[in-house]
């Protein structure tokens, strides 16, 4: 791919009110929208990333088109618990279910759940599980799920972030805490079960998750190394709108810059004469970055 035209866009601009009397008519502050031209560009790549947990750095070295360094990304995977409902009812009633979970709202959550002189495990665990899905604290952080005698909380995702076209769910570390506790309340019949089972453990989504930092340009081709000193132009852009920061060090000129949601840091050499730096970019919670950088290929 050749490059041509390499252009940036920049500047800051106020418009004013003049509040002294007799004045009027508004006052522009700042310089309006600049177009700089920048010689000599003939190699220069994009790259997106998420980054999740404050112990996760992206580092791209800008002279080698690559992210050697970048803290490798776990997935994670959503914690799963069962339980299991035995008895036949032989007094109709309410059972009572007990959920405890870190960070739900009151827990340990009593649930009491009207059940029927006769009811089978099957049909009363499924009236259970009718019951927690409709209870807002229990729905707001578990998925309701589970068959014939078997009641599942599945943890929902912390959050869900779109990275180009990837749609990447992030998932809570896991929870020793959480039970579902089934007991007769005022029915009778149910046998007791204090204790749920941990099907499925939790792991926590941390690390990188890095898109168009391979070295290659769109069309598949290799990209060549920015040569030392012949940096043109550099755009580190938060475009995560509602977290925090994203802090931006190199290896002398800056130490953890914040940038915040939907904000930017630019840089423009218009001839091409910067020197280069390896970045090394960290979020406060988790921020989606987007990286823009092009030089010259010689000296």
């Amino acid at each position: 791919m050749d490059i041509t035209q390499t252009r940036a866009f920049s500047g800051l601009r106020m418009v004013a009110t003049p509040t002294a009397s007799l004045v009027s008519n508004d006052v522009t502050i700042g310089i309006p929208s600049t177009n700089t031209a920048i010689a000599a560009v003939d190699t220069g790549y994009a790259a997106r990333a998420l980054i999740v947990g404050a112990a996760s750095d992206l580092v791209l070295d800008l002279a080698d088109n690559d992210s050697t360094g970048t803290t490798a990304w776990t997935a994670g995977q959503a914690q799963v618990e069962t339980a299991t409902a035995a008895g036949t009812v032989t007094a109709s009633g309410n059972a009572t279910v007990i959920v405890t979970a870190a960070g739900m709202t009151g827990t340990p959550k009593t649930v009491s759940v009207a059940v029927l002189n006769g009811d089978t495990a099957t049909v009363w665990a499924g009236k259970v599980r009718t019951a927690l899905a409709a209870d807002t604290a229990v729905a707001a952080l578990f998925d309701v799920g589970g068959t014939t005698t078997a009641i599942r909380l599945t943890r929902k995702a912390t959050a869900t972030y779109t990275v180009g076209t990837a749609s990447v769910p992030l998932y809570a570390a896991n929870d020793a805490t959480l039970n579902i506790s089934l007991d007769n309340g005022t029915c009778t019949g149910i046998t007791t079960a204090a204790t749920s089972a941990n099907t499925t453990s939790g792991i926590l989504s941390a690390g990188v998750y890095l898109l168009d930092a391979d070295g290659k340009d769109f069309e598949g081709s290799t990209l060549t190394a920015i040569a030392a000193g012949r940096l043109g132009g550099l755009l580190i852009s938060n475009q995560s709108a509602s977290t925090g920061d994203i802090l931006v060090s190199t290896a002398s000129t800056l130490v953890d810059f914040p940038v915040s949601p939907d904000g930017s840091l630019q840089m423009i050499a218009k001839n091409c004469d910067q020197a280069l730096e390896i970045l090394t970019i960290t979020a406060a919670t988790a921020a989606i970055v987007s990286i823009v950088a092009c030089g010259a290929t010689t000296a």
